[in-house]
């Protein structure tokens, strides 16, 4: 009977084909371990911008994978067929929870074209140990197949199965009890930036610039010195951020406007609200900034003027005390070319404006913090210029914004054979009044500079991958640390020291 159906012939078949399976697992695997945001864009990953993220699609992808490929290879290179099983057990599982999110989450159908791939490397995994078991060259099953077969085993898949169809069918108790336990607890947990020890701490709420940007919001600066608590520019979106991360608004010493264009100011309506209703305010929030700042502000309280009669009819005095509405305009109206101009100071904290070249965005500031021995420069947007590396000298961490050219002109040449001719208009104007990473470097080696951050990216970059791309010749310049900014990212440096440490506050 086995000479007529040819199984010897048919095992070696879904022999090789199982291979072929197992050299897929081990591909995905060492590509989740190498590149991940690579293989998990490909796999319609949503935002892998994030630490967390990052480090579970290493780990927890590429185990799978690699798990996946180590037991197929092994059943396919030795006596071991049998292996085989437990790919074919994650595979099932794998399918299983697929089917789920269909059901329960609405996955998009696009995720069919995955779905149907498993289900085939599921196929010829089974027809393989099933013709093996057929063999001639078949070992006797291992002891594990009998237990699995076994009526023990069958009772306690089957309660598992009650179990799982019992949580879904109640998923609305459940739920209310989840949303009850991490609310209350979410709540009650104290902000990080009220844990944070005394010291410099700068943290990232906006990294991103005007050409859209999925994983960054407009450009946004936390500095708390102390008890002191600064927010440089409120780009487009970074009020969410700055929530997000549990910034307590409501103590906001001042906001630092670097200049007026869209993407430094478009999220200070947002945030003047947030400031006020969030921290019970009872007198307005400062805006410092160049000249032009009073015109703006003015703007964003007759905008939200109606929204703060609204909120005090309905909250009253506790929560929307009106006389903490909006913002109060400072300009700053001279500086000291040299030597810029203090426009805070108190005790061991003090914050200097200086000018820099955003022209025809002019005037146009950077800010210098300096805290118990420990000292921050945020270049604003400039062309490379003598104020900005005289501030930055000596200092412990410079942000600079940065735009790297030959990536803009892909983007340049892609638009002018597309025929879009506004976005080729832009990105060949903007070329002319930002910083590139390589003379961010320059400034940063000729200044003496621990560490240089770079923010307000052009063009936006997808993933994490196209940081070396983005940096270019950059460390031929300086050796010393550079970080391709992302939203969520925290520098604390404690006094009188000169380590700086690095941390992520959105995961």
């Amino acid at each position: 009977m086995k000479n007529i159906l040819g199984y010897d012939q048919i095992e070696s078949l879904l022999r090789i084909l199982s291979g072929i399976i197992g050299f897929i697992f081990l591909m995905m695997g060492l590509g989740f371990l190498i590149l991940p945001e690579v293989f998990a864009t490909a796999l319609f990953f949503a935002d892998t911008a994030r630490a967390v993220g990052i480090n579970s699609l290493r780990g927890d992808f590429g185990a799978l994978f690699l798990g996946m490929s180590f037991f197929c290879l092994l059943g396919v290179f030795s006596a071991h067929r049998w292996s085989l099983l437990v790919p074919i057990v994650f595979l099932t599982l794998v399918i299983l929870g697929r089917l789920t999110s269909f059901v329960v989450d609405d996955l998009p159908v696009v995720m069919a074209g995955t779905l149907v791939s498993e289900l085939m490397f599921l196929t010829v995994l089974i027809l393989s140990v099933i013709s093996y078991s057929f063999s001639s060259r078949a070992q006797k099953s291992p002891p594990a197949l009998k237990t699995v077969f076994s009526l023990r085993f069958l009772v306690v898949l089957g309660i598992l199965i009650i179990v799982v169809a019992g949580a879904f069918t109640a998923s609305r108790q459940i739920g209310m009890r989840l949303w009850d336990s991490i609310a209350t607890s979410r709540i009650a947990k104290q902000s990080l930036f009220e844990q944070l020890p005394d010291g410099l701490h700068v943290c990232l709420a906006g990294t991103g610039a005007p050409l859209p940007d999925p994983k960054r919001k407009g450009v946004c600066t936390i500095v708390l010195a102390g008890k002191h608590l600064f927010i440089v520019d409120s780009g487009p979106g970074s009020t969410l951020n700055l929530e997000l991360m549990r910034v307590p608004l409501g103590d906001i010493e001042a906001v630092l406007l670097t200049h007026m264009h869209s993407d430094h100011i478009g999220g200070l309506g947002e945030l003047m609200l947030k400031a006020w209703t969030g921290g019970a305010r009872t007198e307005p929030l400062r805006i410092i900034g160049p000249e032009g700042v009073g015109r703006v502000v003015q703007g964003f309280n007759h905008a939200y003027f109606l929204d703060a009669g609204f909120r005090f009819a309905h909250h009253g005095p506790t929560v929307a005390n009106l006389e903490g509405a909006g913002g109060t305009p400072e300009t700053i109206e001279v500086l000291d070319e040299t030597k810029g101009t203090v426009v805070f100071q108190t005790g061991d904290l003090k914050v200097t404006a200086f000018l820099v070249d955003h022209r025809p965005a002019e005037p146009a500031f950077g800010y210098r913090f300096d805290y118990k021995g420990r000292s921050v420069v945020i270049s604003g947007d400039t062309l490379p210029c003598e104020s900005l590396r005289r501030q930055a000298e000596g200092v412990d961490l410079l942000l600079c914004e940065a735009l790297q050219p030959e990536m803009l002109r892909v983007i340049n040449h892609a638009s002018n054979m597309s025929g879009q001719k506004v976005v080729a208009k832009v990105t060949t104007d903007i070329l002319t009044y930002h910083t590139f990473p390589e003379e961010a470097a320059r400034i940063a080696r000729d200044a003496n500079v621990r560490r240089l951050v770079l923010f307000h990216i052009i063009p936006p970059t997808p993933m994490a991958f196209f940081n070396s791309a983005f940096l270019g010749d950059s460390k031929d310049y300086y050796d010393g640390p550079i970080t391709v900014g992302v939203d969520g990212m925290l520098f604390s440096m404690a006094p009188n020291t000169t380590k700086i440490c690095k941390k992520w506050l959105l995961q």
